[in-house]
């Protein structure tokens, strides 16, 4: 994988993140911390953060 492709997944490492952090404090802050619409959310959040690990690792095996 280039400097090019590595930065690139860092990018979306650090998006992914940040959206995390965004929807717990959303979620803190409201009356939704333990709502079900909150959790969806967050898997959500982990099954995107899966399928660019998986895209990560096909990326660097080519």
């Amino acid at each position: 994988m280039s400097d090019k492709d590595s930065d690139r997944f860092d990018r979306i490492d650090t998006a992914i993140d940040k959206i995390r952090t965004e929807v717990d404090d959303a979620a803190e802050s409201g009356k939704s911390a333990g709502s079900k619409a909150t959790k969806e959310v967050r898997e959500a959040i982990d099954a995107l953060e899966q399928k660019v690990d998986n895209f990560r690792d096909e990326d660097e095996d080519n």
